[in-house]
């Protein structure tokens, strides 16, 4: 019996000395580097990252697309044909995507208007996307699709991680006029 409490004694011991035991080769010590080099590295690391702003300029550019910033600090650029606005600020990790004018139509049309509503009403309530109309000077009712999405460095393959934001614009720019065509076909019968 006193053999079995000296072994676990020393199993004991053992295991304290290794949790407790410094070994920078590992990573999964629990004692943290508290040295000046570790805190002048992680420092350094930190100035490598990119702003908010930066990161959506780069990505742009990596999928293809030029930007261009506009007259209110939104970034705009054109993706296989269609224009598309970016707001990015630096201290915040999100972005709105912006596909605008992806539909229009007269605001004199109550038919039209009507299928539009209830098709926006549809594809609102699936929740990937908001999708509203605005008003022109020009009497023409005009839809937009938004997107609301986290966009930090840390995401591995950016660009593919906006291209698929891009293709969920267009998808749902198909869904939006399919179902209105939908409507269409449902009050000629």
């Amino acid at each position: 019996m006193e053999h079995i409490l000296v072994i676990i004694a020393l199993l004991g011991l053992y295991y304290f000395y290794r949790y407790y035991y410094r070994d920078d080769s590992n990573d999964y010590s629990p004692v943290m580097n508290t040295d000046q080099e570790g805190y002048q590295e992680k420092e350094s690391n930190m100035e490598e990252t990119f702003s908010t702003r930066q990161l959506a300029l780069t990505t742009i550019k990596k999928i293809g697309s030029e930007p261009k910033c506009t007259e209110d600090e939104r970034i705009q650029f054109e993706y296989q044909g269609v224009i598309f606005l970016m707001e990015a600020v630096d201290d915040c990790k999100f972005v709105n995507l912006i596909g605008p004018w992806c539909h229009n139509f007269s605001k004199f049309d109550i038919d039209e208007f009507s299928r539009v509503r209830q098709v926006l009403n549809d594809i609102n309530a699936r929740g990937m996307v908001s999708v509203f109309y605005s008003i022109t000077d020009s009497d023409e009712v005009v839809v937009h699709i938004k997107k609301h999405f986290l966009f930090v460095q840390q995401i591995p393959n950016i660009e593919d991680y906006l291209k698929l934001m891009l293709d969920i614009f267009f998808r749902t720019a198909r869904t939006l006029h399919v179902e209105i065509e939908k409507c269409r076909v449902q009050e000629c019968k």
